[in-house]
């Protein structure tokens, strides 16, 4: 069983299954194109330079010459977890393909991901707070230095790693960035406090694996030119500053939503008026009707951002002692 566990053809060069999994992507896709445009959506040229360079961040992450350094760099094995976690995720999630995904399924296999959709656990995964929990656990677990030490002797264990990773990644990003408004959509609220939650998440771990004074790994080719205590400080850095500025990119993407969602909403509202007269009550024609409207919303916007900021305090003051009291 072992044996078959570590039977690797390829080495860390190439990964088979990578490769076939990011194929039928891009192939889908590209089948999605193929299709009458009346049967799917035109995506805009930055959409599909966005997506396929979302996919190049994957397979560089899977495969040489990042896979093979990964090995032996504990820095290089990190930034391969930001590209397969976060950085190709988004990307990908920005360029939206799901309706020329979509175009490109038989039909019979669509009703088939429709019926599985309702299950109860698809839609408990839908809930904003499970994706970001899956995200956050995708980070932290593989970072617990026995099964990090599994995962790099074991390739089949590596590779289920950076899949859940990949998956973890696409699942948030889609529910952070859906365009859709609620109940179909997260509320916009919901999702900035997810976005925040992931960065305190990256700050905390990253902060104490940059600051710290021992070796938890011992990853390191004795040839790279410096100790492993440096290695590791520096992949604790890219988890720290590079993730969570991809994050950071994250929520203005989610403000942006808001704001366009916010836009179509009152560009509808004859309409909406027009259905409902209660409606006219969420348009307000005056100043005074204006400042009863926002004052609420402002206010808990606020909370929250002070809540961030009070989080981020936390963790800094929480690595400081931490770091502190092990040295």
């Amino acid at each position: 069983m072992t044996n078959m566990l570590s039977f690797d053809p390829l080495g860390a060069q190439l990964s088979p299954v990578s490769l076939l999994v990011i194929a039928a992507l891009a192939g889908l896709y590209m089948r999605g194109l193929a299709r009458p445009r009346r049967l799917r959506p035109q995506p805009a040229p930055w959409q599909a330079g966005l997506f396929f360079a979302g996919l190049g961040c994957l397979l560089l992450a899977f495969n040489a010459p990042l896979s093979p350094l990964g090995h032996s760099l504990f820095s290089v094995h990190q930034i391969n977890h930001l590209l397969v976690r976060l950085l190709g995720p988004l990307l990908i999630v920005v360029a939206q393909p799901w309706g020329v995904w979509t175009a490109g399924v038989p039909r019979n296999l669509r009703q088939q991901i429709a019926a599985l959709s309702r299950q109860p656990l698809v839609r408990a995964l839908r809930s904003p707070w499970s994706a970001a929990a899956l995200l956050v656990a995708a980070l932290y677990v593989w970072q617990v230095p026995v099964v990090f030490g599994l995962a790099q002797r074991v390739p089949s264990v590596e590779l289920a790693a950076h899949l859940g990773m990949a998956a973890a990644g696409l699942w948030f990003f889609t529910l952070l960035l859906d365009p859709r408004d609620p109940p179909e959509g997260m509320r916009r609220g919901a999702r900035l406090l997810c976005g925040i939650v992931v960065i305190v998440s990256n700050i905390l771990l990253g902060s104490l694996m940059t600051l710290k004074e021992v070796v938890l790994y011992g990853a390191t080719d004795p040839g790279a030119g410096f100790t492993p205590l440096t290695d590791e400080t520096i992949g604790g850095y890219t988890i720290w500053v590079p993730s969570s500025m991809v994050m950071i990119v994250a929520i203005v993407l989610v403000f942006n939503g808001w704001n366009r969602a916010e836009e179509r909403r009152w560009n509808a509202r004859h309409t909406l008026m027009q259905q409902s007269n209660s409606a006219a009550l969420e348009f307000p024609e005056t100043a005074q009707e204006l400042r009863l409207k926002v004052t609420r919303p402002n206010r808990d916007l606020g909370r929250t951002l002070a809540v961030a900021a009070l989080s981020m305090f936390v963790v800094v003051m929480v690595t400081a002692i931490t770091v502190a009291s092990l040295g």
